[in-house]
């Protein structure tokens, strides 16, 4: 939990975004399958999950650092938001202090933004239900802690235990959260997508009679590793 930045107390305006027809296309995959891409990106580490809101999320990150359970530059966090952003809250992880309640995801949801991400905690959970933006969170709890800072926006942060950067790629859903680096969006769609099609073959195999053992191709890869370590089967 940390309660400094390097970069503490700095606000850039400035955030060169993910292309937008890239992040429509990645939010059509679901976080597994983008987990078992094999591309560059990171997933974030339990216990961060839906709180409140909608089912999922994905768009390009803006960034807040804040000192662990204080809300200062949270607040100023709609100032930089833009139609189709999401809202990425380094809190340190701090479970007993929320850094964002009903007011903020309504603000925020007026804007466009497509939903919250917390390394932190997370309150007024019936309201942001009402509100509708999703929020995702490590838990809720009742009280905030402090509105005095430092922070910063726009900077890179951590969100359980994965670097985000202004204008990466998050993606939410029911399984998890993931992040793609905005450099390497494309790629990662392209990985992604083998993924899709080969989960597609294997359902159209077991449909067609096969077990899944063998539509996956699990049979012939026992075979192989065994082979390799000398084991006999049976």
């Amino acid at each position: 939990m940390s309660k400094s930045h390097p970069r503490q107390w700095t606000i850039e305006t400035s955030v060169e975004r993910a292309d937008r027809e890239l992040v429509a296309e990645l939010s059509r995959c679901p976080t597994t399958q983008i987990a078992d891409s094999g591309g560059p990106v990171g997933v974030v580490a339990p216990p961060i999950r839906r709180l409140a809101g909608g089912p999922e999320v994905c768009g390009t990150a803006v960034t807040v650092w804040t000192k662990p359970g204080d809300i200062l530059f949270v607040l100023k966090a709609p100032d930089l938001v833009r139609e189709g952003d999401v809202l990425v809250i380094d809190g340190g992880g701090r479970e007993d202090a929320a850094v964002i309640g009903d007011i903020v995801a309504s603000a925020l949801a007026s804007l466009g933004c497509r939903g919250v991400i917390v390394d932190g905690a997370v309150r007024d959970i019936d309201g942001i239900d009402a509100v509708g933006l999703p929020v995702f969170g490590r838990n809720a709890h009742p009280a905030t802690g402090s509105n005095e800072g430092p922070g910063s926006i726009n900077v890179p942060i951590q969100c359980g235990g994965v670097l985000v950067q202004p204008g990466d790629v998050v993606r939410a859903d029911a399984s998890g959260v993931i992040v793609i680096p905005r450099t390497r969006a494309a790629d990662v769609l392209v990985a992604t997508q083998a993924v899709d099609a080969r989960e597609r073959e294997w359902r159209a195999a077991v449909a067609a009679g096969a077990t899944l053992p063998a539509a996956t191709g699990i049979d012939d890869r026992i075979t192989t590793v065994t082979r390799a370590v000398g084991v006999p089967l049976p």
